[in-house]
């Protein structure tokens, strides 16, 4: 299970300051969960081309399904995500006609707007134009970088914009439906188990014998509430292409967990959402 991995980059020198918060990771982690993809890492790079490129390279030697990299893309000196792309990829760095037109449309909408003095476009703003060879973009209609996506061989890159606004559009209307019809055509289901009363130490020995004994299953733990009245969430997690081979794992497994743990295994729905086809 969870044959389809992603890896997240993040390039930004603000967050390893502390000074801003990633938004942009917690929301692919949170989308691309709900479609069955397991993210691997998550990563923040410094704004350093020889770091980018190095962590780059690191995410494809994974032979992920997807890596995900935000930021870098605009037309300041230190935006270098395409460049360091196309050197990780071993490809050289060519104008894309394409990608000119949806610049010079972007800093013409901007001008309308009366957001910039002029349209014109210069080497700083051809820049953003540059793409690694073979790689698709898309338009940016709401800041002024589009979107990069390249195959490297089992792998597809997509480079967004690190301003949430932009990236959320693009991850919605362009990179969702291609991992969509890249994922898994499987079915998951989950059961949730609450333990009263005890800290996580207390049940590790028996989650670790859980484990063992159902491989299948991917069990998740977290503590609520305050101490004297703390509650452990366990949650069972599983994917099949089978929903009735999947229900009979889940069960299998969250008997064995409330006989572990002395717990009553109460009534719940059987039934699991689908997820892919």
């Amino acid at each position: 299970m969870f044959d389809k991995s992603v890896i997240i980059l993040v390039v930004s020198r603000e967050i390893l300051e502390g000074s801003v918060v990633d938004r942009n990771a917690a929301f692919i982690a949170n989308r691309i969960d709900d479609i069955g993809y397991r993210v691997r890492t998550i990563q923040v790079v410094d704004r350093v081309e020889a770091e980018v490129i190095a962590a780059l390279k690191w995410a494809l030697e994974q032979k992920p399904t997807f890596v995900l990299l935000t930021g870098g893309m605009g037309p300041n000196w230190d935006d270098s995500s395409r460049g360091c792309l196309a050197k990780a990829a071993g490809v050289p760095l060519v104008e894309d006609g394409k990608a000119l037109e949806y610049v010079q449309a972007s800093y013409r909408r901007l001008h309308a707007k009366g957001a910039i003095d002029d349209a014109e476009m210069n080497d700083t703003r051809r820049v953003m134009a540059m793409l690694p060879k073979g790689a698709l973009c898309h338009e940016n209609t709401v800041g002024t970088a589009p979107a990069v996506q390249l195959r490297i061989g089992g792998t597809i890159v997509f480079l967004l914009p690190g301003v949430p606004a932009e990236m959320q559009r693009f991850f919605s209307m362009n990179v969702m439906p291609v991992m969509s019809a890249e994922g898994p055509n499987t079915v998951r289901g989950e059961r949730q188990v609450d333990y009263h009363g005890h800290d996580e130490s207390a049940i590790s020995k028996a989650l670790a014998e859980l484990s063992k004994r159902h491989p299948l299953v991917s069990i998740r733990t977290g503590v609520q509430g305050i101490e004297g009245a703390r509650t452990i969430r366990l949650m069972l997690v599983a994917e099949q292409e089978d929903p009735v081979r999947l229900n009979d794992i889940l069960d299998g497994a969250e008997r064995d967990l409330r006989e572990k743990l002395g717990m009553e295994l109460r009534s719940r729905p059987t039934d699991a959402s689908m997820l892919g086809d």
